[in-house]
C-alpha cells in the first residue's frame, strides 16, 4: 500500500509538473505573439467566422474555409488573423491564403495551417469540424499588396518558404485577379517558392496555373528533403532539389527592374534572414524588402 501511495503520489505530482510546464509554455507563446506583432496593425474588434471546409492539403496542412458574416470585415493581399477558439485560451495568427475579391464576393476566407503541439494548431487538425465558430480580427502591416490605379507599376519578387506560401499564394492570386479584370499592371511577378518535399508544395497547381495564364508571372518550385532526378525536373513544372541560393535569386532579378522590385519574403526566420542577405549582396536596397518575421 505504502509503494503504491508513493507511486500515485509520483504520477500525481508528475501530471502537476507536466500541467504547470504546458501552461508556462502556452503563456509564453501567446506572449510572444503578442510581443512580435504589438507593433503591427490590429482591425479594431473581433469578427465571428463560420467553418464551412476542411480539407487535407499536404500530409502535415489543413485547409479552413471560413465564412464571415460582417460586412464590414475586410483585409488585404498579405494579411493575417488573430485566430481566437471558444475554450481556448492561448491564440496565434495565420496568414490568410485567399485572395481579397473570395471576401468581397461570396463573403469567405481561406487559412492554410500546418501542424504543430500548440493549442491552436491541434484544435484545427483534431476537433475543429464544420459548422464551428470562431473569432477573427485582422492585423499586419508587413507584408501588404493592394496597389491602386494609376500606381506607378513596380515588378514583384515572391520568397517563400514552407507554409510561409499563405500570404504570398494570397498575393499572386490577387495579382491574377487584377490582370484578369483589368484593374491595373502590377508588373513582372517573380516567385521562387520552396518546401520539404513535393507533396508540401500545397499550391502548386494553382500557381502553375496562373503562371500559364499570365505571361508576366513565372515561378521556380524547390524541394529541400526529398531528390529528384533530371528526368523528373523535366517533366515536374521544373521542381528543383535544393534550397533557393544566392544563384538563384541572381538569375531571377535578371528578369526584374532590380531598382524598384518590390520583394515579399515569408518562411521560417534562418530562411528569410538569408534572403535578405543574398538580395542586399546584389543590390537590393533594404528599404525594398517586405518580410513577415514574428512567426
Amino acid at each position: 500500500m505504502t509503494v503504491l501511495l508513493r507511486i500515485l503520489g509520483v504520477r500525481r505530482f508528475q501530471a502537476i509538473n507536466t500541467a504547470i510546464i504546458r501552461s508556462v509554455i502556452q503563456q509564453r507563446t501567446m506572449s510572444e505573439h503578442l510581443e512580435r506583432t504589438a507593433h503591427n496593425f490590429r482591425q479594431p474588434g473581433v469578427s465571428e467566422a463560420v467553418v464551412t471546409s476542411i480539407q487535407d492539403v499536404s500530409p502535415s496542412v489543413k485547409q479552413l474555409t471560413l465564412q464571415v458574416n460582417n460586412p464590414h470585415f475586410s483585409f488585404k493581399a498579405g494579411q493575417w488573423v488573430d485566430f481566437f477558439i471558444p475554450g481556448i485560451e492561448v491564440f496565434t495568427g495565420f496568414s490568410m491564403c485567399s485572395a481579397p475579391h473570395k471576401l468581397k464576393q461570396h463573403g469567405i476566407l481561406e487559412l492554410a495551417v500546418q501542424v504543430t503541439d500548440y493549442p491552436p494548431t491541434l484544435w484545427v487538425h483534431e476537433k475543429c469540424k464544420v459548422g464551428d465558430k470562431v473569432g477573427i480580427r485582422v492585423g499586419g502591416d508587413q507584408i501588404i499588396f493592394d496597389p491602386q490605379p494609376g500606381d506607378p507599376k513596380a515588378d514583384i519578387l515572391l520568397l517563400a518558404g514552407g507554409i510561409g506560401i499563405n500570404p504570398l499564394v494570397s498575393i499572386i492570386q490577387h495579382v491574377a485577379h487584377l490582370h484578369d479584370n483589368k484593374v491595373c499592371d502590377t508588373g513582372k511577378v517573380q516567385m521562387l517558392y520552396s518546401a520539404s518535399s513535393i507533396k508540401e508544395l500545397i499550391f502548386k497547381q494553382t500557381i502553375a496555373d496562373i503562371c500559364q495564364r499570365i505571361p508576366d508571372v513565372n515561378c521556380q518550385f524547390f524541394v529541400t528533403k526529398e531528390n529528384i532526378d533530371e528526368q523528373d525536373q523535366s517533366t515536374s513544372n521544373s521542381i528543383i532539389s535544393h534550397r533557393i541560393d544566392g544563384s538563384t535569386l541572381e538569375g531571377a532579378l535578371k528578369n526584374l527592374d532590380i531598382t524598384s522590385v518590390r520583394c515579399y519574403i515569408c518562411g521560417p526566420p534562418p530562411m528569410i534572414a538569408s534572403m535578405e542577405t543574398y538580395l542586399e549582396e546584389l543590390g537590393v536596397k533594404k528599404e525594398q524588402f517586405h518580410c513577415e518575421k514574428w512567426w
